[in-house]
């Protein structure tokens, strides 16, 4: 299993002169992408297991946003990444945003897929602090995945893989970092911008998602009106489609 010096755990995946790094939500693991990255034959893929999760549970994660990007992005600069698109789903991608606002020569474009706000979550946001409370509490975990899931026999693997996020993570994230704003840089970033927003989606304020995408130049939003949170597990071949058409369209603009 490949881990870099700062204990991120990636895999490698297919071949192509365009690189996507796809990044978890989170709770989950670099298996939320098993049904979209063969999709996205033709690229080089890479997966990353976020840090405190998973296979890079040994990585420094203590829920601040900048310093999650910031490790995430020296993992990408160790395995030799100079120029790649970063799509992450939910805290994947809100981190995937500010990998591209803080190294923007580095980054083609960002997909966000159902991803936490740019402009912060609100407090006192129920659905947060349903989460926050339940470390440690396997069967309030479960019940939680189910709630936000449009297809639990499909999430079943975030039933596994939630309980084992460190405690640090936890507590830092849910307690503190899904508050952090992006909002007033978000004018100022140059990378094409991609948010697949859900229609079901339980978890993010779709009102938010439509403001950030507005502040973003050129940003672009697609609604799935029947996609929840969880849409990498539950409808691989709709993300894949919506990716590939975007980083299509990006490479006829660049030409």
């Amino acid at each position: 299993m490949p881990i870099t010096t700062s204990g991120i755990h990636y895999e490698v995946r297919g071949g192509g002169e365009r690189t996507i790094v796809l990044l978890p939500g989170f709770g989950c693991s670099i298996e939320c992408w098993a049904g979209v990255a063969p999709l996205l034959d033709g690229y080089r893929v890479v997966l990353m297991d976020l840090p405190g999760h998973a296979g890079s549970a040994g990585a420094r994660a203590d829920g601040d946003l900048a310093r999650l990007a910031e490790t995430v992005f020296e993992a990408c600069r160790e395995i030799g990444l100079t120029r790649f698109v970063v799509a992450g789903l939910s805290l994947g991608g809100a981190i995937s945003v500010r990998i591209a606002l803080d190294h923007p020569g580095e980054v083609e474009a960002v997909v966000g897929i159902m991803p936490w706000n740019a402009g912060g979550t609100s407090p006192g946001d129920p659905v947060i602090e349903g989460f926050h409370g339940a470390y440690g509490d396997l069967d309030t975990i479960t019940a939680g995945i189910a709630s936000i899931s449009q297809d639990p026999a499909k999430t079943t693997d975030l039933v596994r893989t939630m309980p084992t996020v460190t405690e640090r993570m936890w507590r830092g994230w849910l307690g503190g970092g899904v508050y952090t704003s992006m909002a007033d840089e978000l004018p100022g970033l140059r990378v094409p911008l991609l948010y697949l927003v859900g229609g079901k989606d339980t978890v993010v304020n779709l009102d938010k998602q439509i403001s950030d995408v507005r502040r973003v130049p050129g940003g672009r939003l697609v609604l799935l009106a029947d996609a929840g949170h969880l849409a990498c597990y539950e409808t691989p071949e709709v993300v894949a489609r919506e990716m590939r058409q975007f980083l299509s369209d990006r490479a006829v603009a660049a030409v």
